[in-house]
């Protein structure tokens, strides 16, 4: 132990005294502080500082190379210049050495990695961040992305100095390898990966963020899972078994040797533990490819319920959440008006029924394909009560883990009365659409939930953990990371990386009731009250609200603050009022100019920015595959429209939000009709 301690004291001292290896934390250290400054002086007023840490990816991967060739050029210095046999030529020796050099490294990546924890900690509460879960999960991102690809450079560099020495090809050989498995071949090759789902094995080969500027998401947190820390593990538990096996070339003894073997393959064992975790568990919310296949889904499946099977009406539903080490849902459906014998319901296909028992306890018979799940019942009760038991699984439309929950108000996560999917294509260029699932007449609700991380739900709390209320149109639960605060009559629920709401809220309130107000008045809407109730979160990077009696789910997904005109004020129109005039979603063709006119009269009333381009080019994107004739009449459109005064503008737009719904045509020559009736005064 003696000569451990030695040996650690003199790689300490050298360690400290390099400017390569002092230097590069120096260089790390001036960085983050550069991008404290930056963010300070920010021009753009950007505030998602969950992706803060994210912006440091480049950095690391810098260090990490940095820090390959320096134990690379100390471990092959000595070879070169014989300091290895100022000790006796062993086995032990060399190990010991390693694990001096190690132990050192580790101690200097503790102390550098602590004071940036503090110095971000102190960036967040500078900035007005209240203290939440936030703070911690920060420490697990910073220690998964920026302290273990430090360790595993460690390994790489002794590595290097073992198989080659000191030769001119171990720089190259660095520099594969850092591009091959090191954190830059996520953003050098980022394509090719994001064309992988978490649970490709390939997928093994990136251990940096897909994106490093969408490293936190609302309600989700951090790109981090245990399949991260896996993977990481993985290729330092690999490049420790390379280090070791090269060491044989050292041994003298069968001894040696036989403890070289033994070394090898516990690492093997413990790479063969590693391996089955790296491809399950991840956050399937960034994966790009998991969103791609989900998004095929529903570019395929547009069930077939037959009205036959929806011959019933739902009175209540009783429902208990719980999410240990898995998300569970036990929901008993009150039906009553029951006819026939087989009905149907939807639920979320990546929900897995484990069985439906009636009000006897006696088990039914089910088939679950896609959305639809297909009942038989032998009774004839006119009423029953049916108890739903499945599994809530984790996809990338829909995040669901004991860590975090999603689940809208109008999305089927409760077995539902319904004739489509959950999702459908309205648009060929876009993803699909929630299409919302809850009818409008009021339900009895009872919701409890058991887990360990904040929750929402739009139900009133009756006791801990419990909630109970009648609601129409359904209920949101959320769980995860958020916080809420009340400003005035609002409760308001938002990101954890957004400051505090207060000097920004005024700003956005206002906005938020003149653009209600006016499409209330303009489009004649009956017992649209604004609800106080406002979730401000976005898990998706979505830009929509969801207009609920007592609440609104209002997911605008913006990097700056709430009072910023150009990054979150001047999409507020679109999202606003398409989420009151159309509750459902709508085939025409014509909803989509409609709406980039819309949008665009509010922003001129608000002296709001354009949050487009050119208008006509802008309107002609928003038909699939418009030919000739059609672009022409869109032009023709809007040159019709433009000629109109603010107050005819506004009477056309009523009129033709009337026309639509009451289910035109969509002929373009009528609507540029209605605008020239419009402009002479005949209507």
């Amino acid at each position: 132990m003696t000569l451990f301690a030695r040996l650690s004291w003199f790689y300490a001292k050298h360690m400290g005294k390099s400017i390569l290896y002092v230097g590069t934390y120096t260089f790390w250290f001036i960085m983050l502080m550069m991008r404290f400054l930056i963010r300070q002086y920010d021009s753009f007023g950007k505030t998602d500082y969950g992706n803060f840490v994210g912006e440091m990816t480049l950095i690391v991967q810098a260090a990490m190379l940095l820090f390959m060739v320096f134990f690379y050029k100390l471990f092959s210095d000595e070879y070169r210049f014989g300091a290895n046999l100022l000790f006796a030529g062993s086995l032990r020796i060399t190990a010991l050495k390693i694990a001096a050099l190690l132990a050192n490294h580790l101690l200097f990546l503790a102390f550098f990695t602590s004071l940036q924890v503090v110095l971000v900690w102190q960036f967040y509460r500078t900035w007005s961040l209240p203290f939440s879960s936030l703070y911690t999960e920060t420490i697990s991102y910073i220690v998964a992305y920026w302290l273990l690809p430090l360790v595993f450079a460690f390994f790489l560099g002794i590595f290097t100095a073992l198989l080659f020495g000191k030769s001119r090809l171990s720089f190259a050989w660095m520099v594969i390898i850092w591009l091959a498995i090191g954190p830059v071949n996520t953003q050098l090759f980022s394509r090719y990966f994001q064309r992988l789902p978490f649970s490709d094995v390939r997928s093994l080969f990136y251990i940096g963020p897909l994106n490093m500027d969408d490293v936190f998401r609302d309600v989700i947190g951090y790109n981090v899972s245990l399949p991260t820390y896996m993977k990481l593990l993985f290729w330092i538990l690999t490049s420790m078994m390379a280090v070791w096996a090269i060491l044989w070339k050292t041994a003298r003894t069968t001894k040696e040797k036989a403890a070289i073997i033994i070394g090898v393959t516990l690492l093997l064992a413990g790479d063969a533990w590693v391996f089955p975790h790296i491809c399950t568990g991840s956050k399937l919310v960034f994966s790009y490819a998991d969103l791609d296949q989900e998004n095929d889904f529903y570019r395929t499946h547009n069930p077939t319920i037959s009205p036959s099977t929806l011959r019933y009406s739902i009175e209540r539903y009783d429902i208990q959440l719980e999410a240990k080490n898995s998300v569970h849902a036990k929901v008993k459906a009150t039906l009553r008006q029951i006819q026939g014998n087989t009905l149907s319901f939807v639920l979320y296909h990546h929900f897995s029924l484990k069985q439906i028992t009636d009000q006897t306890g006696k088990q039914l018979p089910f088939i679950q394909q896609g959305d639809v799940i297909t009942v038989k019942r032998s009774s004839n009760r006119l009423t029953d009560e049916w108890t739903f038991e499945y599994q809530m699984n984790d996809s990338a439309q829909i995040p669901v883990s004991p860590r975090y929950l999603f689940l809208p108000s109008d999305f089927s996560w409760l077995p539902t009365k319904a004739d489509h999917a959950p999702f459908a294509f309205v648009n060929v260029h876009s993803s699909p659409a929630p299409v919302s699932m809850q009818p409008s007449h009021p339900i009895h609700y009872t919701l409890s939930f058991h887990g360990t991380v904040p929750f929402y739900t739009n139900l009133p709390l009756r006791s801990d953990g419990m909630y109970e209320g009648v609601v129409s149109s359904g209920i949101t639960a959320i769980a995860g990371m958020f916080l809420k605060e009340r400003i005035g009559p609002w409760q308001i629920v938002y990101p954890a990386d957004w400051s505090n709401l207060e000097q920004d809220w005024s700003v956005f309130e206002r906005h938020v009731r003149r653009i209600h107000h006016d499409t209330v008045q303009m489009f004649g809407l009956k017992g649209v009250k604004l609800p106080t109730n406002i979730v401000l979160l976005a898990p998706h990077g979505e830009q929509r609200s969801v207009y609920r009696s007592d609440h609104l789910l209002l997911q605008i997904d913006t990097p700056y603050s709430l009072h910023s005109q150009e990054g979150t004020l001047m999409y507020l129109p679109e999202i606003l009022t398409e989420g009151l005039l159309w509750k459902e979603t709508h085939s025409s063709r014509q909803k989509e100019v409609f709406q980039a006119l819309l949008t665009r009269w509010f922003q001129q009333q608000l002296a709001l920015p354009y949050s487009g381009g050119d208008l006509t080019f802008d309107v002609a994107l928003s038909v699939d595959s418009p030919d000739g004739k059609t672009e022409e009449e869109l032009r023709q459109l809007f040159g019709e429209y433009e000629r109109l005064s603010d107050r005819k503008k506004q009477k056309f737009l009523a009129l033709w939000y009337k026309q639509i719904k009451e289910g035109a045509d969509d002929s373009w020559e009528k609507t540029i009709q209605l605008i020239r009736m419009v402009r002479e005064g005949q209507t």
